[in-house]
């Protein structure tokens, strides 16, 4: 998980860091501990099976996102409304509740939500008989030149995620099992590692059409409004898997149905690139 999160900080915020656990709780969904003042807490809108049940980050966290997607220094939204670097830092939130989920489980079910929500509208964002645990993580490396705590920052960020209990369990057990499983001579070989990257989790985006917008055009969407999206077709939607150096083109397809859901068929192959980089592991 913290190796996830380190990828997670390299995507969002360009830099290396090594993340350090500084908080673990586990609390019943009955008793939901009350969140820091400073600390910006993200829900799904829905009810979610999958094993995150929320993220957080702090206001540091939130504000140097914020700077950074501004190509402003931090210090220049000291003075910024909590609702501004909230909205801000919602895509950085559910990159990191992606990434989670998917070092945690495998389930289709890992996905992050179309949308997250802050807990304070949320009306039940915890089942109250579901054990949860919550990890909380310092990101910095001490007071070095790599040091977060640079530009006048008196803070580090530090991000949070709230995980089933039961998924947890789950994944140790895992890990248990495949620590006896008996390893054969190849095990520290070439397949052993060919193996591990064909298994290993991306998170796929289909993309129907994307568009320019002011913070303050963002800020006053409305729930009913409409968007015209002039240069959407629906027979090509562009697929992408998001990976630590950034978005990478996998293939396009049309939107259609199948078995009475939407559905993705795909119109072009993997590039041949992708393909090659993998056989030669």
């Amino acid at each position: 998980m913290a190796s996830s999160i380190g990828q997670w900080t390299q995507e969002v915020y360009g830099q290396v860091s090594t993340p350090d656990l500084i908080s673990r709780k586990v609390f019943a969904g009955a008793d939901l501990p009350s969140a820091a003042h400073d600390v910006f807490t993200y829900v799904s809108p829905e009810h979610n099976v999958g094993p995150v049940a929320a993220v957080t980050i702090n206001f540091a966290g939130a504000q140097r996102y914020s700077a950074q997607r501004l190509r402003q220094g931090a210090s220049s939204l000291n003075n910024a409304p909590e609702l501004f670097l909230r909205l801000m830092a919602e895509s950085a939130a559910r990159a990191l509740w992606k990434r989670m989920a998917c070092s945690i489980s495998s389930d289709s079910d890992a996905n992050a939500p179309a949308q997250l929500i802050d807990i304070a509208r949320a009306a039940e964002p915890f089942d109250a008989d579901t054990t949860y645990i919550n990890l909380t993580y310092k990101l910095g490396d001490g007071d070095g030149e790599d040091s977060w705590l640079i530009e006048g920052e008196t803070a580090a960020p530090e991000i949070g995620v709230i995980v089933r209990l039961s998924a947890i369990k789950s994944l140790a057990k895992a890990f248990q099992e495949d620590a006896a499983r008996p390893k054969s001579q190849d095990d520290t070989g070439r397949g052993v590692l060919r193996e591990r990257v064909r298994h290993t989790s991306v998170v796929l985006d289909a993309v129907l059409d994307s568009m320019r917008m002011t913070i303050g055009e963002c800020a006053e969407m409305k729930i009913g409004q409409v968007i015209s999206l002039p240069g959407a077709k629906m027979d090509k939607l562009d697929l992408s898997a998001g990976t630590v150096s950034g978005s990478l083109p996998i293939s396009q397809g049309e939107l259609g149905a199948w078995k009475g859901q939407r559905a993705l068929k795909l119109k072009a192959p993997v590039p041949e690139d992708v393909i090659r980089e993998i056989a030669e592991i």
